[in-house]
C-alpha cells in the first residue's frame, strides 16, 4: 500500500502541494487528473524521490511505502527506484540493443547470472506484451522500434529490475491512438502484479484504466474517490465542472 499523509511541497518559495492526504491500494490503478500545473506530476514523482534531483525543493509530511517513510534517512534512494519504478511522457530507450536496454538494470544492479539473463529479459518483454514483436530482432537499435513499441520497451525495462510500484507519467500522450490501446490494455494486465500510479490528461482513459481517480487543482487533491463514482456523480463543483470540460 502507499499513503500519503499530510504532503506538502515546495519548489522554493512555491507551494506546489498543499496538505495531500491519500491512501493507494496494493495491486490497484489510481489516476490524477487535472489541469496543467495542478501538482499532479510533482505529487507522482516524490514516490520514487524524482523531486530529490531538483535544487531548493523542500518537503513536509510523510510517503509511506508498506508502512515504511521513504523519506527516511535511512533509506536508501538506490533501493527504492528498484521497488519503484518509472515510465516517462516519451519514450527514453537508451542508445543500444533492444536486448541490452532491458537487461541494463539487471546488469548494473548485479540482479542476474549471464544464464539468468536471457530468461529475465524474455519475461520483461513478455510482460510488456512486446515479445512476439521483436524476438526475432533483438540485437537490433531499440531507436528502429516505432514510438509505441519504444513506450513499450521502457516499461519493459523497468519491469525487469522486479519493483512492487510502476509510475507512469502520462505514458500515452505521445503516441497514435494504437499505440495507446495497447499501453491502456498493458496497464490492465500488469494490475495483478503490481500497485500502478498513473498520471493522465486524458480523462477518457482515466476512465477506462483506473480504480480509483484523485482530481488535482491549484496543488490541491479536490477530490479522490472511485473511478465510476468520480465521472458519474463526483461530489465537488470544481471536479464536475473540469470532467465536463468548463476549464483546464
Amino acid at each position: 500500500m502507499i499513503e500519503a499523509k499530510n504532503i506538502d511541497f515546495y519548489y522554493g518559495d512555491f507551494h506546489a502541494l498543499k496538505g495531500i492526504n491519500m491512501k493507494m491500494e496494493a495491486n490497484s490503478i489510481t489516476a490524477f487528473i487535472g489541469p496543467s500545473g495542478c501538482g499532479k506530476s510533482t505529487f507522482l514523482r516524490l514516490f520514487n524521490r524524482m523531486n530529490d534531483l531538483i535544487d531548493g525543493t523542500r518537503l513536509t509530511g510523510e510517503c509511506l511505502i508498506e508502512n515504511e517513510n521513504i523519506y527516511d534517512k535511512t533509506v536508501q534512494v538506490d533501493e527504492l527506484r528498484k521497488r519503484v519504478g518509472m515510465v516517462f511522457q516519451k519514450p527514453n530507450p537508451f542508445p543500444k540493443s533492444i536486448f541490452e536496454n532491458v537487461a541494463y538494470g539487471l546488469r548494473v544492479n548485479d540482479m542476474a547470472s549471464k544464464k539468468d539473463l536471457d530468461q529475465r529479459v524474455e519475461e520483461s518483454l513478455k510482460a510488456a506484451a512486446l515479445w512476439d514483436e521483436v524476438k526475432d530482432k533483438l540485437k537490433k537499435s531499440a531507436f528502429e522500434l516505432s514510438g509505441g513499441q519504444q513506450q513499450r520497451l521502457c516499461i519493459a525495462r523497468a519491469l525487469a529490475v522486479s519493483p512492487s510500484i510502476l509510475l507512469m507519467d502520462e505514458p500515452a500522450s505521445a503516441l497514435d491512438p494504437i499505440s495507446t490501446s495497447k499501453i491502456e490494455e498493458l496497464i490492465h494486465n500488469l494490475k495483478k502484479d503490481y500497485t500502478i500510479v498513473i498520471v493522465t490528461h486524458n480523462m477518457q482513459q482515466a476512465a477506462r484504466v483506473s480504480d480509483k481517480t484523485g482530481f488535482f487543482m491549484l496543488g490541491e487533491l479536490v477530490e479522490f474517490s472511485e473511478t465510476k463514482k468520480m465521472f458519474l456523480n463526483p461530489q465537488k463543483q470544481e471536479t464536475q465542472n473540469y470532467i465536463t470540460g468548463r476549464f483546464g
